[in-house]
Order: structure tokens, then sequence, then C-alpha cells
């Protein structure tokens, strides 16, 4: 039976400056820019098929909810080793916040030239999600 969707295609996020944000990801994230508009970047991960679309607009926009306790990314980007994401990350002059480790995941936040946190989690292997992922990774 075919399935209804396949992937999350696309994340968005809006950027002030696409020029400085593109070269910002691809250096941050060894990301590849497939296509530049006057309106948008599309970025793509190495070997991924989810993109990364930088949408141009005039002020800084939320990529975050408030839940109450703590505010909560829309996304986050994927980490099989927390450290070696957090030291190259921070050799290539990310800001960042530390490493937290809560509930079977360690993260910490990059931000972007617009504040805009990006979140990468590492699964310690108590998280729900974490056999799943741990099975993607041993295809790749």
């Amino acid at each position: 039976m075919e399935k209804i969707i396949a992937y999350v295609s696309a994340i968005f996020i809006p950027v002030t400056d696409i020029t400085r944000s593109e070269e910002w990801y691809v250096r941050m994230f060894d990301l590849e820019t497939i296509e530049k508009t006057d309106d948008r970047v599309g970025l793509a991960f190495p070997n991924g098929q989810t993109l990364v679309l930088l949408w141009k607009v005039v002020n800084p926009q939320p990529v975050q909810f408030d839940t109450g306790k703590d505010m909560m990314p829309y996304f986050n980007f994927t980490s099989y080793d927390i450290n070696h994401s957090y030291n190259q990350l921070k050799a290539k002059g990310a800001e960042l916040s530390e490493i937290h480790e809560e509930d079977g995941y360690r993260f910490f936040k990059a931000f972007d030239l617009d504040g805009n946190p990006v979140d990468i989690v590492e699964e310690t292997g108590q998280t729900p999600y974490f056999t799943h992922k741990n099975n993607i990774r041993k295809q790749k």
C-alpha cells in the first residue's frame, strides 16, 4: 500500500539577510545551496531528503513556542555525537548555549545571525526515538 506521505520535505527559517544567512548555514552545518531566489535560499543536508529553506523577512520571526515551562523549537537537528557537534560549531565561531542533558536527551542551541535558536539534539538510548534514529543511522 502506498503511503500518504514519505517524509518532511523542508524546514522554513525566517531570516532578515538572506545572503549572510546562507553563508552562515552552509558554513556551520555543511549544507549545500540548491536554489537561490530574491525571496529564499534552498539548502540541502548531505545525503538527506529534508531541505532547509531560508525565507527573507523584514523583521525577525519566532521559530519557537512557549509551553508554559520551556521555549520549544519548531524543529531540531539530530547529532549522533553531541560533543563533536558542539566542538565543531564552536570552532566555526557559532554562538552556543551550554550542553544540557535531561530525559534521555543531550542538546544545545546554536544561534543564527538573526538570533534564531537551532537546537542540536542527541538521543542517548533512553528515549522512544533512539531505536528509530539509530536504525536510520546504520543504513547510511
